[in-house]
């Protein structure tokens, strides 16, 4: 009995914490996320999908918006705390991080996901959000879907019309400045409202 404790505890001390909880939460929840940092700059992924980004520079990732020959969206938490919260609980639950562009579902997927009578608005001035995004193979029934303020969903909306790629295409969503993911659901009070977002 004494000896799988210190085995645990061992492996706690060499690791870390946060890593062992990552690694149990992947086994047994299907998922997981991890952070690749770069002084200033770092980006949360799916535990998944972290090999696909390990040979480039997080800078890189956030700047150029692709990794070696891999189109990567970018997520700001700063801008979108309650769309990043959202995403990393889709992670969390083992949704994957790569995703295929597919318009010509965008609105099945919507209507399965936050047309569906699982989604209740709760909140004025909310808007519903979808993990896996409803123009992808992926989307739909069982993407996870999150109440945020309606402005996160039309800053989303400007930052990734530009990033996505041509339908058919293969994409990695990432999350940069993942320290400012909303902690709760959204309850009604936007806090990131003095954010700037592209229109």
């Amino acid at each position: 009995m004494l000896l799988p404790v210190v085995a645990i505890v061992a492996v706690v001390a060499v690791f870390g914490v946060d890593k062992v909880i990552d690694t149990v939460t992947g086994v047994f929840g299907g998922g997981g996320t991890e952070i690749i940092a770069e002084g200033e700059f770092s980006i949360m992924v799916s535990s998944a999908d972290e090999k696909k980004v390990k040979s480039c520079q997080a800078r890189q990732v956030i700047q150029q918006k692709q990794c070696n020959n891999l189109k990567v969206v970018v997520i700001d938490a700063k801008k979108m705390p309650y769309i990043g919260r959202g995403i990393r609980e889709a992670w969390e639950s083992g949704l994957p991080g790569l995703l295929i562009m597919n318009r010509a579902n965008e609105d099945v997927n919507r209507a399965a996901s936050c047309r569906s009578k699982r989604y209740q608005r709760n909140y004025q001035g909310t808007s519903c959000d979808e993990y896996p995004m409803a123009p992808t193979d992926e989307g739909g029934e069982n993407a996870h879907v999150e109440e945020v303020p309606k402005r996160e969903n039309l800053c989303q909306g400007g930052t990734v019309r530009w990033q996505y790629p041509k339908d058919g295409d293969k994409f990695l969503v990432v999350i940069s400045n993942p320290g400012s993911i909303a902690p709760q659901s959204y309850v009604g009070v936007d806090i990131a409202k003095d954010q700037i977002c592209p229109t």
